[in-house]
């Protein structure tokens, strides 16, 4: 009976034997065709530089560079073995004891603590398979595993595998995690840099050295251990490197993704497509990397002074932060007092937000949440109880240009992009009140005025078709004036004076000078004047480069050569400039702009170590602040504002909220040029102006010198004058 069972048995079992032989040969003809590994090719990260050829940033669908075994170095190939598959070169694919041990070890913990796949089989699942956790993927595993060993060397594996494994922070592959974390390339890394690496494929984020250097360090040790204990290592060389710290490269804190990196992404993708998905593409760019970070830095500093000034907390980096600072906050309700809520619902254009265990509806204002999961609200208490009032993002956008160029050196779209990566600087139309006003004196130039030709500044009150209502000009604090210069009413920004001198011009010169500096959207109304158009402000920023450049505009670019994975030019631009305006007029206009800094609105810049000229600009109720100026040599615009029309404050005016930012930004930015003068054009002439009289300086009385186009400039001086009215 005995005989019988074991027959049975046995049949049973060499029946179920060749039952599953049949089904993973069966399987094994199935599987994907390993051979296409041969070529393959991943995506790859294409590399930005700034105009200087240094390194900026990456985009891609990876960042990965694809590197040939021969270009990395043994001790980084015997790190990845001993942290991750220590039979790999003995195995053909699967290492049965390791996933033996791997069993036993995770039996007695009672949970999974330890793997066995080796780095073929994880080579397979991550490019052939999904992550699904089944049977029937490990089989299919193992088998694609054995495939590929069977087809390839276990240096191709290798290769294959060390340009492929993701190592954190945007990084797949070893000399992206180089560059990443080292600023280096993979043949340069060091035994312990090299370990470090070799300790990420376990948990990228954990072991991240840029987040958790101290569990990055006890990780790279482990591995530093493994290698000794493989004999990969000396003794001495093992002790050398547990002692070194972990040291990542300054370009490690560059952002993996910025407001630059995102124009170029959609400015490759829509004219490549495909090719600029493949990656493997150089970008050299006209980005100074210097003034791109001043400028981040700059719009933070500024911003975060006016959050103070509003009375809001802080301003967050990301929604981390506010998140953060959810939990910290203490939820004691107080009137007046301004929160962080998490958005709990959004529907018909209202939030309902959490305070702790508190809810309130907030009213959006046509503000957009989308991905977003805080605000901040402020909170009211009446007969009524408790309500919540939306607290709109501080926002501002820093643009700055070559003057001679067009090239775009600096371009930031917000306060943070991982917060929000909406690029003010390109896409929020707004108005740019008085910062429109050099148009209109342009204007006045070309029909013949000077800058101490006078106009009436007193009110008047006009037809405005944008409204359909009679309306009547005010000046900033309700000043009036009777008579002024153009040179005092633009330093000044004399709304009155602007519009009356527009009424005076009529709009078809207007809009023809606004039109040649690229502001083609301007209308005949009389409001035009005080900046009820809508521009970007890039736009706004490049028209002031067309004043910088004495009448001669250059369209702003940024990429000047894109470079494919194979060395050829695939794309080179060159500035575009052409003459718009006469160049006589244009530098009257820049000494009126000048006056703006010595004697007008943006006195406070007047400290700033060259000669700069600028325009404020503000528009009603505080919504938008302006500050546009520039260099002989460079131009920059600023404006801040939140990005639904809501008032800054009470005297946030462009002088108080953008010029400290421009102030920063161009104090430095301006001093990497030269200390030179605005040029003269052939045809215009320097002369002292008595401000009193409006005559010419001379040794009888004192003087400004003023641009004016040859022939225009008073013939009287101060003697003669003396001479007229003495009897």
């Amino acid at each position: 009976m005995l005989k019988k069972i074991l027959i049975s048995l046995s049949i049973f079992f060499g029946v179920l034997f060749l039952i599953l032989i049949i089904y993973l040969a069966v399987l094994y003809t199935t599987l994907p065709d390993v051979r296409l590994l041969e070529g393959w090719k991943p995506p790859q990260a294409s590399v930005v530089y700034d105009y200087r050829g240094r390194y900026y940033g990456d985009i891609g669908v990876q960042r990965r560079y694809y590197v040939s075994i021969d270009r990395i170095p043994k001790k980084v190939i015997y790190a990845f073995v001993a942290a991750e598959d220590r039979n790999f070169f003995k195995h053909f694919g699967v290492d049965i004891g390791a996933i033996i041990r791997a069993m036993i070890a995770n039996l007695k913990a009672g949970r999974v603590v330890q793997g066995g796949s080796t780095i073929t089989q994880q080579l397979a699942k991550n490019l052939f398979l999904t992550r699904e956790r089944t049977i029937g993927r490990k089989i299919r595993e193992a088998l694609l595993a054995i495939k590929i060993e069977r087809t390839f060397s276990k240096e191709k594996i290798l290769e294959l595998y060390l340009n492929q494994i993701y190592l954190g922070n945007g990084a797949y592959g070893v000399e992206a995690a180089s560059r990443v974390y080292f600023g280096k390339h993979v043949e340069d890394l060091t035994l312990e840099e090299a370990a470090l690496l070799a300790g990420l494929p376990k948990a990228p984020s954990k072991f991240n050295p840029l987040v958790n250097p101290e569990l990055a360090k006890t990780r790279r040790n482990y591995v530093l251990r493994r290698m000794l204990e493989e004999g990969y290592i000396t003794q001495e060389e093992y002790e050398t490197a547990i002692n070194k710290p972990v040291v990542v490269s300054e370009s490690s804190k560059y952002r993996v993704s910025d407001y630059v990196l995102d124009m170029i992404k959609e400015y490759l993708s829509e004219k490549y497509g495909d090719i600029a998905l493949q990656g493997g593409l150089k970008i050299y760019t006209t980005i100074d990397r210097d003034l791109q970070v001043l400028a981040v830095k700059s719009l933070k500093k500024g911003l975060e002074r006016l959050a103070r000034i509003n009375g809001i907390p802080f301003l967050p980096e990301s929604e981390e932060d506010m998140e953060r600072y959810y939990k910290a906050q203490r939820n004691v309700l107080v009137d007046g007092k301004i929160y962080v809520a998490k958005i709990e619902e959004v529907k018909d254009g209202e939030a309902a937000v959490l305070i702790g265990k508190k809810r309130f509806s907030v009213d959006l204002k046509g503000l957009n949440l989308e991905g977003r999961k805080y605000v901040f609200v402020r909170l009211h208490r009446d007969f009524n109880g408790w309500s919540a009032r939306l607290v709109p993002d501080l926002e501002g956008a820093l643009v700055s240009l070559d003057v001679h160029t067009g090239a775009i050196r600096a371009i930031v779209g917000g306060r943070s992009y991982s917060y929000s990566s909406f690029n003010r600087a390109v896409r929020a139309r707004r108005q740019p009140g008085s910062a429109i006003k050099p148009v209109i004196y342009l204007a006045a130039l070309l029909k013949g005025e000077t800058q101490i030709s006078s106009i009436d500044a007193r009110p008047r009150t006009f037809y405005d078709p944008a409204t359909g209502q009679e309306w009547t000009p005010k000046n900033y604090g309700d000043e009036e004036y009777t008579v002024v210069t153009l040179r005092e009413a633009l330093a000044k920004s004399i709304n009155t004076a602007t519009v009356n001198l527009l009424d005076k011009l009529g709009f078809e010169i207007v809009l023809s000078v606004g039109d040649k500096v690229g502001l083609r959207d301007l209308k005949p109304y009389y409001s035009l004047a005080l900046g009820t158009v809508e521009v970007t402000p890039l736009q706004l920023t490049s028209a002031y480069q067309v004043f910088a450049n004495l009448g001669k505009r250059c369209k702003p670019f940024l990429i000047k050569k894109v470079v494919d994975r194979s060395g050829n030019i695939i794309e080179e631009n060159s500035p575009q400039c052409e003459e718009v305006l006469p160049p006589q007029e244009t530098r009257v206009l820049v000494d009126m702009l000048r006056a703006v800094i010595l004697e007008g609105t943006g006195r406070s810049a007047r400290f700033i170590p060259r000669i700069v000229a600028g325009k404020t600009g503000t528009t009603d109720e505080y919504m938008d602040a302006w500050f546009i100026g520039f260099s002989p040599y460079i131009v920059a615009g600023v404006w801040v504002g939140y990005d639904i029309k809501q008032s800054l404050g009470p005297g946030m005016s462009g002088a108080r909220a953008a010029l400290p930012i421009w102030k920063d930004f161009m104090t430095v930015a301006a001093a990497k040029y030269p200390n030179d003068d605005f040029p003269l054009p052939e045809g215009t002439i320097v002369v002292p102006i008595n401000p009193k009289d409006y005559v010419i300086a001379d040794e009888t009385c004192p003087g400004v010198d003023m641009v004016f186009v040859e022939g225009t400039q008073p013939r009287l001086t101060c003697s003669d004058l003396s001479n007229i009215i003495s009897p």
